[in-house]
């Protein structure tokens, strides 16, 4: 059996951690981790079945649960602290509290794999240790794969030194010498949004970011981070609108141009101008960036009007292999809302890019189909009803017919149409998946 930790008897910590791990917003975990066994069971014998079958169970329940189950034995308390502090996303009023936690109870802090903080200081006046704090924190999270740390301003210094080793990195802190030191130790990072201040003069060093595939940032930003490295998927933030504009795109996506990864998936959020300069930005990034897979546009003001999306075959007829395209918008009065007017779009663009096999806008989403041409994802699922039918029926004749009374015609009439059932179903399955992946890349309706 295990010994009881102190913390068990202490009031002050009880209250503390009771409090937060019902507020902490804790998710819980996809996978479980290795964990030691009792010599005699999960519960000195009477439950003599393997601390990580408990582990699976105890992943489904909610916050409230786990900690009730945590009283229950010393191996239970062990593994419900595991999956409560696996995924730890405190509110904004816990966030400290948290971080006391964390700090002062690093078997607790060494449980976390992701990890979200937001900007304290934005809410309430911090003390003056507040920084401190999370230092201790950060430094006892050994395990965290995932941080996102949405604290403005210089300090970056604060987390050097940390023994974790990120894989996803989202942040708001500058882009300072003290940021890329930081970045400089995290050798396993592969995703990152870069959200801080860029500092002039600040050199990120060729051998550093190895396995970066995903960034988020600003141009300048991605100016020193996608040259030379294996970027695939980009996010290019331009916030302001003065910044949307033919010039800046241009040089922008000549800069992406040179990601050896290759580059195959832009998103660019902005806030839209009018048709005519909107339409001469786009088209700078098909000049520099022909063979990109999936585009998606997000447009955090203004509106797509019905002008630029039927200007849009000009633009989308640069790209060579545009498998899928994604519009987006906050603007429900935009034109990409009127499911009319939207409804011949794809079939129209297809034409000047016959690459194009998904098209999701605001509110629908469309996909090419080599039989039925640019039907909805709601068609597609009935025409994959209707075939799993069809091919249930043509199962059952078969099964049922008398091979002496099958003519040779057809058995090679039914070999025929099976190859051709077949070649729609694996059609439908790879449009499932690049639908899926811009999904997941960039969100949708």
């Amino acid at each position: 059996m295990q010994s009881t930790p102190s913390f068990m008897h202490d009031a002050a910590y009880t209250e503390i951690v009771s409090s937060m791990e019902r507020k902490l917003g804790v998710d819980p975990p996809e996978t479980h981790v290795n964990q030691p066994q009792d010599r005699h069971g999960a519960h000195g014998g009477v439950i003599s079945i393997p601390s990580e079958l408990i582990h699976h169970i105890l992943k489904y329940l909610g916050n409230s649960d786990l900690v009730n189950t945590a009283i229950v034995c010393p191996s239970f308390r062990f593994i419900s602290q595991r999956v409560i502090y696996r995924n730890v996303k405190p509110t904004e009023d816990m966030i400290i509290p948290c971080l006391r936690c964390l700090a002062s109870y690093p078997h607790l802090a060494s449980c976390a794999r992701t990890l979200i903080l937001a900007d304290a200081t934005r809410h309430y006046d911090v003390f003056s240790n507040y920084f401190n704090l999370l230092r201790s924190a950060l430094l006892n999270a050994s395990s965290l794969t995932d941080l996102t740390i949405l604290l403005d301003g210089p300090y970056a210094r604060y987390l050097h030194g940390c023994s974790f080793r990120l894989r996803s990195l989202t942040t708001t802190l500058d882009w300072d010498r003290d940021f890329i030191k930081l970045i400089t130790e995290q050798t396993e990072l592969r995703n990152a949004m870069f959200g801080g201040k860029f500092v002039k003069d600040v050199v990120l060093p060729s051998d550093t970011l190895t396995k970066l595939t995903r960034v988020s940032a600003s141009p300048l930003v991605l100016a020193a981070v996608v040259p030379n490295r294996k970027i695939k998927e980009v996010e290019l933030c331009l916030m302001q609108q003065a910044l949307f504009k033919d010039d800046i795109l241009n040089t922008a996506s000549n800069i992406l141009a040179y990601s050896t990864g290759p580059l195959t998936a832009l998103q660019i959020i902005t806030r839209l101008s009018d048709a005519p300069s909107a339409l001469a930005a786009l088209k700078t990034i098909t000049k520099n960036l022909p063979r990109l897979n999936s585009f998606a546009f997000y447009s955090s003001d203004g509106a797509f009007s019905q002008e630029l999306l039927e200007a849009f075959p000009e633009f989308l007829s640069g790209f060579e292999c545009l498998r899928s395209l994604t519009l987006m918008s906050r603007n429900k009065a935009d034109a990409l809302y009127d499911q009319t007017f939207v409804a011949t779009l794809a079939s129209r663009w297809h034409a000047s890019c016959p690459s194009l096999q998904s098209v999701s806008l605001a509110g629908s989403i469309w996909l090419h189909n080599t039989r039925h041409g640019w039907v909805t994802l709601a068609d597609l699922e009935r025409i994959l009803r209707e075939r799993r039918g069809l091919l249930l029926s043509r199962q059952k004749y078969w099964t049922k017919s008398d091979t002496r009374t099958i003519s040779l015609e057809e058995v090679k009439s039914n070999l025929e149409e099976d190859n051709e059932y077949a070649e729609q179903g694996n059609q439908m399955e790879q449009q499932m998946i690049v639908l899926r992946d811009s999904l997941l890349q960039f969100g949708g309706p």
